[in-house]
């Protein structure tokens, strides 16, 4: 079993306060979970910012490259948002115990 993780450190330029931006991360949150079946989560660190969220957004496999291709495409759907922008992004594939 593998377990591939992306980070995410996003932007939320139309965020005038932390209300509008929860807003926004949970539109970005439900929306990846459908489209891409993956668990995605804010990190606590940023929950307070209004226009800075760190992302992070886990899913199981058994094909390291076919989880590597899916991140990587999700992380080409989220530089074509228009409610946040990507700053920087990391993709890991971890081996999980058997």
């Amino acid at each position: 079993m593998l377990i591939g993780i992306l980070q995410m450190e996003l932007r939320i330029g139309d965020a005038l306060n932390v209300r509008e931006k929860r807003r926004i991360v949970k539109s970005l949150k439900d929306k990846w979970h459908h489209h891409h079946n993956v668990s995605v989560v804010e990190a606590e660190e940023t929950a307070d910012h209004p226009q800075h969220a760190i992302m992070g957004v886990a899913l199981m496999g058994n094909d390291a490259r076919h989880m590597e291709s899916s991140l990587s495409k999700m992380v080409e759907h989220v530089r074509q948002e228009r409610q946040a922008e990507l700053l920087d992004y990391r993709i890991e594939i971890i081996a999980g115990r058997d």
